[in-house]
Order: C-alpha cells, then structure tokens, then sequence
C-alpha cells in the first residue's frame, strides 16, 4: 500500500512538472537611432536575476509560465520596466532605450576618482547625437594622397641618401608607389553615399595602396561601430559609445588650457575581456564636449593583410555649424624578417557643403564614377589642387618617376628589360620556370621548370610534358589567355593534352568567352575524397571540345551558358603498376579500372546568378564590384542532348538555390548556403552525369560552404534532393575574453548543415567546431594563411557517425579581400 502510494505521489509530480513549461523571452536592444546596445541590464524583479544583452544587443531569458517585472538598465540611458506575461513557447521583446537628459554646460562630476576621463567621455556620448545631427547630409572635396614603400631590411632602410644620384637612393625610389587623387564627395550615411573622383594619377605599382576610395571605411569614432570592410571583416567597437564605457579603461595624461576652455588628452585603452577594440587616445574640449583629434591603434589580430594600423583625425568647425573630420592619415605597414611593405595616406576635406537635401534616387547602387578625363589631369591640375604639401622623398619620387618615364617607354629601353626576361638562367630552368615577354605586342609566354617536365604520379605510370601558358593584356582592360599542355605517356606510349582559349572582351560587364580542347584522364566524381580520387576505378579517358560565355546582362544578373561534346573511353585496356596494387591493396580496395563500350556525349551548360542591390566602382574601363546586403540567388540547369553528333545521353538536371554573408557586428560574419536539386529526365543518364554527395575526408577539412565533414560515404541522388550549409567565424569574440587565450591569438569557428535526401530515406545532420591561427608565408608581408584543427560530429537516421578530428589550411587572398 504505501508502495502504490509512493508511486503514485512521484506521477503526480512528475506531471506536474511536465507543465511547468519554460517560456523563451528575447530580443533586441537598441537605442533611439536602433543601433544595437550591449551590456544592457536586466533583471526580474520576481527572481533576483537576469541577463546581460550581447554585443549585438540580443539578449534571452528562460521564464517559468507567468508574471514578472523586468528592469532594464544601462549608464546614460533611463532605465525602463516592462511587465512580461510568459506564456507559450517564446515572447519577442525588443527594447529601445531613452537617453538620460542633461544640460551639458552645468555638469557637475561628483566623484571620489581625480581622473574625469570616463566622465567626460560620458558627455561627449551624450552629445554625439547632436554633433553628428548638426552636419546632416553634406558634401565635400577630398585630396588623398597615398604612398608606399618596401625595403628589405628595416635597418638598412633608416638610413636614407639625398643624393639622387645615390645608387642606394635609386633602389629605395625604385620600390616606391604614389597615387593622388581628388574627388568629389556626397554623403548622407555610410550606406548613401557617392563619389565622383575628377583627377587621379598613379606612379609605381599602386595596386596595394590603402584608401584610394571613401568607400574603403568610415573611421569616424561617433560611429558606435567602426566599420572598415577593406581592411577587416569585424567591425571594431568605438570607445566613444555606452557599450565602449564597459570595453575600454580611460586615463587623462594631459590637460592644456586654451582661453577659458580646457582641453583634455585621454588615453584609451582595452580592458582584458575585449576582443573588436583599438587603442590610442582622443582631445576633447571642455564643456562642448566634442572631439578635436584622435590617434588610435587598430588590432593586428583582426587585420589579414598589416601588422601594424594607425589612425590620425583632426576635427574642425566647420561654416560655423558643425564639427567635422578634416583631415586623416593612415600609416600602415607589414613585414617578415627579411622584408619590410609601409605606407601612409592622408586625406584631407574640404569644401563643405552642409545640411543638403539629396533626392530619394540620388543614391543608388554607383558609389563611385571615373571619368578616363581624371586620368589625363595634368601637373599645374595637381600644383593648383594638393591640399596636403609633397614631403622631400615624395618630391624626389615624382621627379624620378617623371624623369625615367620616357626612359622607360623608350624601345632601346624596353628591348634591354625583355632581353633581362627572356634570359635563359639555371634558376629558371629549375626553379621559377621561363617567360618569354614582348613589349611591343604586350604578350608573355611561360614554360614550366624542367623537373616538372616529369610527372611519375600518373594513372598508367610516369608521363613526360610540358605546359605552356600565353597572356596578352590590352590598354583597353581586354586580355586573352591560353594555356596548352602536352604529354605522352612511357608505359602505354599514349598522347594526351589540352588546349583552352580564355578572352575577357568587356570589362566593365566582366563579358568573357572560352573555347576548350583536351583529351585528359578524367574522374567519374571529380569532387570525391582523396582516397576514392586515387582508386583507378574512378577514372576513364575523356576528349573533349567545349565552349562557354559569361556576360552581366543587367547589375547583379549574370548569364553563363556553355556547351561541349565529350568522346568517353574506358582506360580497361591500360598498363598500370603492379607494384602499386601490393603496396596500396589493403587501402584501395576495387582498384581496378571500370570497362564500358565508347560512347560521345553532347551537353548544354546555364547559369542564372541574381544579386539585387549590389553597390560597385565605375572606372572608365571596368566595374569594381563592392557586394550587397542581400542574397545572391542562382540557378543552374545541365541537359544531356541526345542524337546530335551521335550523341548517347539524355537527362535534364535543374538546381535552385541561394547564398549570403551576414556580418553580426562584433559577434562575428555568418555564412549560409541553400540549395535543392533534382533530375527531370534521366532517360539516358551515365555515371560520370550523377549528382553525387561526396563523404568526408579522413583527415582534411573540406571547404565548409560546399561540403560535408562527417558523410560516411558517397552515394549519387536522382531526385529531389535539400542541401544547406552555415558557417559562423566569431573572429576570437569569444577566446579573447579569456585573458590567456587572447595571447594566443586563435579563432573560433562554428558550422553545421543538413541533407534530406527521401529517395536514399537519409535525413542526416552535422555540426563542426574549430581553433584557427594566422601565420605568415615567409619573405612576402602580404601573404598569410590560417591554420586550424577542427572536431565534426554527426546524426544520421543510417551510417555511422563518428566524431572525427580534422586538419584544414586557409589562404588569404589579396584581390577577393577573403580567405580562399
């Protein structure tokens, strides 16, 4: 009896429990311009506890079924109570703070610290809403000027001639880059804005010069995020917000009286848990309250390409309205034991046109337009308009540049450097490999070195060839490229070989054709994991002629369609290695070649790419594309024709999808991808036309975007099929809140994705998480790659699972902006 009573006692609780759902309450926090607000307050009143808002101002709280009152509290900000009814599953809740009020000329500091820094900051936080307000949307004049340099010892480069005929002091000229340019700027908000660039002139290789554009960055600290899409991915907390008050510690190192107003210098500096924050110091004056200049220190943590980043702002008042950045300066650098890349730009504003109304269509998707008349400026232009003074090396710079120009341009001149080029040198023969260049036709041919003539890892045994590549650039941006290979191989006395025509023949709308020639060994799944790459089952001989084209047919909307005709052949009748088959039979089981009667194959290519709102550069001969704040949507299409050329296949494949990056201020950039497919006809559908899903590597990282880490194995889908993957890279938001992992300088990453595929009944899922580290390629400043160690697991209705450990390696590259 008290056996049944216990038992029923514990059901009786256990149901009661069961219905003590937990309610989900969040949102956002934001203040009155809706700009995210982090470390906000708030706390149930009913439970003596809360939450804290993220960087991103979300915030979450889990709340038995009921009432509770929630105070809501931040410095500088009046605080709020909100009665929340929990019930449901989850309450949305945004919250927008008020500012406290107050009259700024009769502020009274009572406070036991000597140092007003942080008070002071305060009221300058609370008066930027007014500041920036004053300015309204303007227009200005701007001078850049942009130089740089590159030595191979910074020692040795301290110590600088003034002799021009110096030799040492040709050599650093030499390495020299310049650029100035005048623009014409309007502004209404860092994503309504427009520039008209009206003089440019560019001396040296200025292609890595930082800051040609105001699109590069807005640097101002009013800003509550600093956001510099050139330079970093993450945007960087300013120290002149209510979330900065919290990140950053305040010292005044100085104070200067100026009439009856003091001025104070207060240095800014990050405290340990921070991850996105600078460092340096800001003048403000007493009792406006606004900045009048600035230095600070961006982090070399969350910079790809600089070791080092520093920032100089000066803030002027402006036609007796508003204060005003009126001049910048950036002073970079980069550098390896042995290699020394620096640069300084400065750029000056002037010209001010305040307060201006600009129509709603003003501002569209052009941020920028050259006209080729900027280009063509001439010497008196550039005397009459440089706001900023030439320093003694940049004089001696230009005049060199100008002074060798015709030098340089001469034939004898350019006949000399293509005999320097064309000169055949062991080191070319064995290492760098051979160009052969014509100044006058503006071409270049390349052979590869001699022992890449050999190649011994190849199916059927080692094969002797050779490579050539040709280039031709145009003054118009135009170029045409072909590259051709030949070899022939030892053991089955085979020839095979490539021939592939690439010509960009408009620029500006990035309009291209290609024609294709080749007769290669080829994969049945080109895309498989490495270990089924190396099975000779996976390949057979494939000859084919192709041809494709590309146009941008509108902005955002791009048009591929290619077509090619393909004569398969199995490679049964091959030579290979038994030697191979002893060492390797335990790893590579099937490995033997697939035989299948000779058949042609003739296929139709299209994609439809579609990016609403992408934002670009106009130059007088190209398009610089700046991205979009919205997805890029696409569509593919493969169709097997059948008949034409004796044509045996006959399918129809349609793919849909979407993609986008989505940066979460300082939280981190999230990545996603989308897609589904399926066959429509497959009435002649061959093995190496299969849309497959690769399994996972054993031990590499694959790309996350594309691929699966933990897929157990490769199997080919013939129906509709749902694909996606999400990559999150924090940026160290994270480690670099913990003290000693800050030092470490890692990376965190995240992702998972999902495949449906109802024909396989295989619902699987996986998630992944990494460590990342940046290092540097040795003796090139510029180049760098991230390595990381990654653990993946997943949940499948079928295969197995297993967590696994991985390795990966990221480049970064230069001209994407972006790790490839």
């Amino acid at each position: 009896m008290p056996s049944k009573f216990f038992i029923t006692l514990l059901l009786s609780f256990l149901a009661f429990t069961s219905r003590a759902q937990l309610v989900k309450v969040h949102g956002k926090i934001t203040d009155n311009k809706l700009e995210p607000l982090a470390f906000v307050t708030l706390q149930v009143k009913e439970l003596g506890y809360g939450a804290v808002s993220k960087e991103n101002g979300e915030y979450e709280l889990m709340l038995e079924e009921g009432k509770y009152d929630l105070v809501i509290s931040m410095i500088g900000f009046k605080p709020q109570l909100l009665t929340i009814i929990a019930k449901g599953k989850e309450i949305v809740q945004n919250v927008i703070m008020e500012e406290e009020e107050a009259n700024l000329s009769e502020v009274v500091v009572k406070t036991k610290l000597k140092d007003k820094a942080e008070e002071i900051v305060r009221n300058v936080i609370r008066n930027k809403e007014h500041i920036v307000s004053a300015a309204g949307a303007y227009s200005c004049q701007v001078y850049i000027k942009a130089s740089q340099e590159k030595s191979l010892s910074a020692k040795k480069n301290d110590k600088q001639t003034t002799n021009p005929s110096d030799k040492k002091n040709v050599e650093e000229l030499n390495k020299m880059a310049m650029a100035e340019i005048i623009m014409r700027l309007d502004h209404e908000s860092s994503r309504r804005m427009k520039e008209q660039r009206i003089g440019i002139t560019k001396r040296g290789k200025a292609e890595s010069l930082f800051y040609l554009s105001a699109t590069e960055g807005d640097f101002s600290l009013y800003n509550n995020l600093i956001n510099i899409p050139s330079l970093s991915k993450t945007p960087f907390l300013s120290p002149v917000s209510y979330s900065g008050l919290i990140a950053y510690k305040y010292k005044t190192t100085k104070i200067e009286k100026l009439g009856d107003k003091k001025i104070y210098t207060i240095s800014i500096k990050p405290r340990q848990l921070s991850n996105a924050t600078i460092e340096g110091e800001i003048v403000v004056a007493d009792s406006s309250f606004v900045i009048l200049h600035s230095r600070f220190r961006l982090p070399s943590y969350h910079l790809p390409e600089y070791d080092f980043f520093e920032v100089e702002q000066n803030y002027e008042w402006v036609n007796n309205l508003a204060w005003m950045i009126t001049r910048q300066q950036f002073t970079y650098y980069s550098k390896t034991n042995k290699m020394k890349q620096s640069g300084q730009t400065v750029a000056v504003y002037n010209e001010f046109e305040l307060q201006k109304h600009f129509e709603k269509k003003y501002f569209g998707v052009e941020a920028s337009s050259t006209a080729q008349e900027a280009y063509e400026k001439d010497s008196s232009f550039w005397q009459q308009s440089r706001a900023e003074p030439l320093t003694e090396k940049e004089i001696r710079f230009i005049r060199y540049n100008d002074s060798i120009f015709h030098l340089t341009h001469t034939k004898a001149y350019l006949d000399s450097l293509d005999k320097k080029i064309n000169k055949i040198t062991w080191k070319k023969l064995m290492i760098t490999g051979q160009t052969f260049h014509n100044h006058e036709k503006e071409r270049s041919f390349y052979l590869p070195t001699i022992p890449n003539i050999y190649q011994p890892f190849q199916f059927g045994g080692g094969r002797i060839g050779i490579t050539v590549a040709y280039t031709k650039k145009f003054k118009s941006k135009k170029d045409v490229s072909i590259f051709s290979s030949a070899s022939y191989g030892l053991r089955n006395r085979d020839f095979n070989g490539s021939f592939r025509l690439y010509r960009l023949y408009n620029p500006f709308n990035r309009g291209y054709y290609g024609i294709l020639l080749r007769r290669e060994f080829d994969h049945f799944f080109e895309g498989d994991a490495w270990i089924n790459m190396l099975k000779r089952s996976n390949v057979y001989l494939n000859n084919t002629i192709g041809a494709e084209h590309s146009l941008e047919i509108v902005n955002g909307l791009y048009l591929f369609a290619g077509v090619d005709l393909a004569f398969r052949r199995s490679v049964s009748d091959y030579k290979t290695n038994s030697k191979i088959d002893t060492l390797l039979g335990e790893i590579l089981t099937n490995n033997q070649p697939v035989h299948f009667e000779p058949y042609n194959a003739f296929y139709g290519r299209m994609r439809l790419q579609y990016t609403p709102f992408q934002r670009y550069l106009r130059e007088p001969k190209e398009k610089v594309i700046l991205g979009s704040s919205w997805p890029t949507f696409f569509a593919t299409m493969r169709k097997g024709i059948p008949d034409i050329f004796r044509s045996k296949v006959d399918f129809d494949y349609l793919e849909f999808g979407m993609e986008q990056q989505i940066k979460i201020g300082l939280v981190g950039i999230s990545n996603y991808r989308i897609k589904t497919g399926s066959f429509i006809n497959t009435k002649d559908l061959r093995m190496v036309d299969y849309q497959f899903q690769r399994q996972g590597d054993p031990l590499l990282f694959m790309n996350p975007h594309e691929a699966f880490q933990a897929l157990d194995s490769t199997f080919p889908v013939f129906k509709r099929f749902y694909q996606a993957h999400y990559v999150h890279e924090f940026n160290g938001a994270l480690l670099n809140k913990i003290p000693l992992l800050k030092k470490l300088q890692l990376r965190e990453i995240i992702g998972s994705g999902f495949l449906v595929a109802p024909e396989k009944n295989l619902r699987y899922v996986e998630a992944f998480a990494g460590i990342e580290r940046i290092f540097k390629w040795p003796f090139d400043p510029l180049s760098k790659f991230k390595l990381g160690i990654y653990v993946a697991g997943s949940a499948a209705n079928k295969y197995n699972n297993p967590i696994q450990f991985k390795i990966g390696l990221t480049t970064w590259d230069k001209q994407r902006n972006k790790w490839y």
